[in-house]
């Protein structure tokens, strides 16, 4: 069980990211796990409805060349982050369509990719989106607001603009803490 948390502007770029295990222990399963507990590149399909993890590209590596350039390959964290990267940024538009019907700050289980959901909360246009493999809404209900608490205390830094990435190592802190008291 893991996390990815991503803090988007309201120009729809990311201002912070961070991919965490859960701290509560998973549930025991027979199914035999991956090293990595975020979603891999062989999650995807192809239109044709084979598994890209199947084709093989000019590379010789499992679904060759896709979405990079000139050869360049990503393994192991780089791709998971790209993984995560991409499936939070695809959510956006779902959580703007919700977002305009409803008047909450959190929206939970907004958007779904194969095992991933997706959960935001909406404080002052800048989206928290959170993607998780477990089902706690009250847990993750509380880590947005703790989130919110300490993006708010970000915000009152007279250096930091809205739209600047944050780099506050007492926030990763808070981010972390909350993370392992909630979720």
């Amino acid at each position: 069980m893991s996390f990815y948390l991503a803090i988007v502007s309201p120009l729809d770029s990311p201002l912070y990211e961070l991919a965490f295990p859960s701290a509560k222990p998973p549930p025991p399963s027979s199914a035999a796990s991956s090293s990595s507990s975020f979603p891999s590149w062989s999650t995807f399909t192809a239109s044709n409805g084979s598994d890209l993890s199947a084709a093989e590209g000019p590379s010789g590596k499992a679904g060759g060349n896709l979405g990079l350039l000139n050869g360049e390959t990503k393994t192991g964290p780089e791709r998971d982050r790209a993984m995560c990267q991409m499936i939070a940024h695809k959510s956006l538009d779902s959580i703007e369509e919700t977002m305009e019907g409803t008047g909450t700050l959190y929206l939970k289980n907004i958007d779904r990719h194969n095992e991933w959901t997706v959960s935001a909360f909406i404080a002052t246009n800048v989206k928290f989106v959170l993607l998780h493999d477990i089902k706690n809404d009250d847990g993750i209900r509380l880590f947005f607001l703790d989130l919110w608490e300490a993006y708010t205390k970000v915000l009152l830094n007279p250096f930091h603009t809205v739209n600047t990435a944050i780099r506050n190592p007492a926030f990763e802190a808070k981010v972390r803490g909350s993370a392992k008291r909630n979720l």
